[in-house]
């Protein structure tokens, strides 16, 4: 579970910046299950979501976070001194009801600086401490193996990754959490595929179909039955004259993709597989007079959105998942979208503490709904940029100290606490002004 997000100087985010995610309203928890970032356009809302990704990918040494000995650092672009400082990123974490804190620091040419410290008993424990090449191992985590695994730790290289690839067990614990606890999505083409891939496999899976199913049939969308069925992509080698176009064509028939290609057998793109597979293995049944089937390429866009997210919030809610999410509310009804938030943030549908993170421009959400808030007031957080320097800053609701049963919906797009953007009517005549 994630308690503490921090930052500083990428992309936008220039000055160090925390996103706090413990409780201000209620005991009991360590964590919030659901935070909402608001912010006007380019405000850097997505930048912080991002710093959080840029630091998974490289804990779990993925996305090409570096290459050829160089760190594919983004720092802050707006000022000279800021180019050539280094970035810093941290976690505080609870697993298994241990708290841990994680981060790093790093230049463009190497880490700088890591550090894992753990909380047994609430009492600190370092389990290492990384200076440049330096290394100091505590006591618990000192050993041959330990040092091992330093020598082959690259300069460019986190040694919590060459640990965690290594199974190394004292590191494991947060290793594990963001190559396996994590999850990003968005409305790029490849998270799609990955989040149709997500719902398509469970789906598949007998114990999981049922929910899924549900909860479209729960979203109103008019379907009354999914099919699914099995998948075979058969490759086929063209040796005649013909020109098909591209580098390879895709025929499907029968619950069946030909790929025909000529030369070398081309490697799909996992995206590519998944519209391939959810082309011509899966079908809606909608109510209605006559019975037919289509496609999700001729479902609404809300209906795919839907659908492609549900696999991943069934997955976090069952799993106990951090599902961090931007731009949540891409072609989703607010009333849909609200309920998904209560699914967080419910103990009966979220037993497992599963955390939703994501940006939104839905003010909605902040309004109150037969009198009752459903983004509550510590689960609301701003982003504006500094109009001198263009850096982002990021701040909660908190800092306001809102009084309950205020309707914060009204007074965010009033402008009463910031974060919107500043429209001149007389700009806009005057652009189109003849």
């Amino acid at each position: 579970m994630l308690i503490n997000f921090r930052v500083e100087n990428f992309r936008s985010l220039k000055d160090a910046q925390e996103l706090d995610l413990r409780p201000v309203y209620r005991e009991g928890s360590d964590s919030l299950t659901v935070s909402a970032i608001y912010g006007a356009n380019a405000s850097g809302k997505s930048n912080v979501l991002r710093a959080l990704e840029f630091m998974h990918d490289a804990v779990t040494d993925q996305g090409g976070w570096n290459h050829r000995n160089r760190i594919r650092l983004a720092p802050f672009l707006l000022d000279q001194e800021s180019k050539n400082r280094p970035t810093s990123f941290a976690v505080e974490l609870i697993i298994d009801d241990i708290k841990y804190n994680y981060g790093f620091t790093a230049s463009r040419e190497r880490i700088l600086e890591e550090w894992l410290h753990s909380f047994p008993k609430k009492k600190k424990r370092v389990l290492f401490e990384r200076d440049a090449d330096k290394y100091y191992f505590g006591p618990s985590f000192a050993s041959a193996r330990a040092e091992v695994i330093k020598e082959i730790t690259p300069t460019t290289g986190l040694y919590i990754s060459t640990a965690g690839k290594a199974n190394e067990k004292s590191s494991q614990a947060v290793f594990s959490w963001f190559s396996q606890q994590l999850w990003f999505a968005d409305d790029a083409e490849g998270s799609r595929a990955m989040q149709r891939g997500q719902t398509m496999s469970l789906l598949r899976d007998a114990d999981k179909r049922a929910r899924v199913e549900k909860l479209l049939a729960a979203a109103d969308l008019g379907i009354s039955e999914t099919r699914v069925e099995d998948f075979e992509i058969e490759f086929q080698e063209e040796t005649d004259e013909s020109d098909f176009g591209g580098a390879f064509h895709v025929a499907l028939a029968d619950g069946k993709a030909t790929v025909r290609y000529r030369g070398k057998r081309p490697d799909l793109p996992p995206h590519i597989r998944t519209l391939i597979e959810t082309d011509s293995s899966l079908a809606f049944r909608h109510r209605g007079v006559s019975d037919h089937e289509f496609t999700l390429e001729q479902e609404s866009r809300g209906t795919q959105t839907w659908f492609d997210i549900v696999g991943l919030v069934v997955r976090a809610l069952d799993e106990g998942h951090t599902l961090v999410v931007d731009e949540l509310d891409t072609s989703l009804h607010p009333l849909l979208l609200a309920q998904m938030i209560r699914l967080f943030q419910k103990d009966e549908s979220n037993p497992r503490k599963a955390q939703l993170i994501f940006t939104t421009h839905d003010a909605s959400l902040m309004g109150r709904n037969r009198g009752e808030e459903l983004l509550k007031r510590d689960e609301i957080w701003f982003t504006q940029k500094n109009p001198e320097t263009g850096s982002t800053e990021l701040y909660p609701l908190t800092d306001f100290k809102p009084r309950d049963g205020l309707n914060w919906e009204k007074r965010y797009l009033g402008g009463s606490v910031g974060a919107v953007p500043y429209i001149s009517e007389n700009m806009f005549d005057e652009a189109l002004s003849r």
